[in-house]
Formats: structure tokens, C-alpha cells, sequence
């Protein structure tokens, strides 16, 4: 059994691993598929040129149907965790594990685009979007690092808040809940306020920020 079938049996697990609920996963498994069979007639496994051969999912994958791809890199993302750890979890080496995200991870940047459920990573594309007079929430997202061996580096990366090295990025998140912006990834050190500040965020007219 796959681990999309077994998991899937359980909606509040599945939701706690993937950050999606069964629903919204089916929504954005159609685009998913054909971004991922898009990229795989252009290029192989290895990430070379596609000259010959068409893909087709070999007898043992670790990830044999399309919805074990797309669980596979939303629980990578929602986790955070080491490719080693990841790998283990479903039972293929690091380097496998690299591979497919390296795969997976513009297909599904793809996909959500499509659905139009991708942020907007700089203040000027969301100066384009629609939505006017609501209300938003901006906070600070911090996903933890390896400390640096390069002390230099260390100190760039090291959170007081947090109290660990890490890369941080602002969201900028809708009444909806939908996020809505996601500023590019910087150090650690550099405070949430001054991310914002570098943002140059102008809401829509009528809109609030809390």
C-alpha cells in the first residue's frame, strides 16, 4: 500500500502532514500531474535531456501513483526536516530523496500557480492583486538551519528570538486565511521589521494591517 492510500484514510492526520485537507489536495492534484508530466518529457530522473524513452513510473518507486509525488514534497515543506530523516521516512537513501525534491518542488511552485494559490514574493506583484478593503495579518516565519561552521556566518544566521540559526521570511496572510505574500528568504539575524520595512508593502485602498 502507498502512503498516500494509507494516509489518506486518516483526514486529520493527512491534514497535519501535508498542511492541506483532502480537498484542497484534489483541487491541486490535476495542475500537479500535468506539471509533473510536462517536466517529465523533457527531462529524465537524472535531470538530463529526455531524448528517447517516455517516463513511466518504475515497479519499485517509493512514490508509484502521482498523489504519493504531491504528498511526498508538501509533507517535505510542511516538516522542514533533514533529507536524511525524510528519506528514511519513506524508505530511500538521501540521494533519492534530493532528487525528487529537486523534481517535485517546481512542479508543485507550477501547479499552485496555476490554481492561483501561489503568494506573491514582492510587493509589486501584490499591488496587482484584486482585493481591496480587507483586513491582513503580517507576521515572521522562521525555519531552523545547521549551524554554520564559518563563525562569520554563524552570527548572520543566529535568531535572539528564536535562539537558533535559521532563514526567515515575512507572510502577509488574508481574512481568509490564504497567504497572500511571501518576501524573499534572508538571514536569521534580521529583524521581522526590517524585512517589512525592505518590502515596501502598500496595501490595497480601504485595506488594514494588523
Amino acid at each position: 500500500m502507498s502512503n498516500y492510500a494509507r494516509l489518506s484514510r486518516k483526514r486529520k492526520r493527512f491534514h497535519a502532514l501535508t498542511g492541506s485537507t483532502l480537498e484542497e489536495f484534489h483541487a491541486l492534484l490535476p495542475a500537479f500531474r500535468t506539471s509533473f508530466l510536462k517536466h517529465m518529457e523533457l527531462y529524465t530522473l537524472e535531470g538530463k535531456e529526455r531524448r528517447k524513452r517516455r517516463y513511466v513510473d518504475y515497479c519499485n518507486s517509493p512514490l508509484p501513483m502521482i498523489e504519493d509525488k504531491l504528498m511526498f514534497i508538501l509533507m517535505y515543506l510542511r516538516k522542514a526536516t533533514t533529507q536524511d530523516i525524510f528519506g528514511e521516512v519513506y524508505r530511500m537513501p538521501q540521494p533519492v530523496a534530493n532528487k525528487w525534491i529537486h523534481i517535485l518542488h517546481p512542479c508543485l511552485n507550477q501547479a499552485l500557480a496555476a490554481v492561483g494559490e501561489k503568494p506573491a514574493r514582492s510587493a509589486q506583484d501584490l499591488r496587482s492583486t484584486p482585493e481591496k478593503g480587507q483586513l491582513f495579518f503580517q507576521d515572521g516565519t522562521e525555519r531552523p538551519i545547521q549551524r554554520p561552521k564559518n563563525q562569520e556566518i554563524q552570527a548572520t544566521f543566529y535568531s535572539d528570538k528564536k535562539k537558533r540559526h535559521c532563514i526567515k521570511n515575512n507572510v502577509l496572510v488574508n481574512q481568509q486565511a490564504k497567504i497572500i505574500l511571501l518576501t524573499p528568504t534572508c538571514e536569521g539575524k534580521k529583524h521581522d521589521k526590517k524585512i517589512a520595512d525592505e518590502t515596501g508593502l502598500v496595501l490595497p485602498d480601504g485595506s488594514s494591517l494588523c
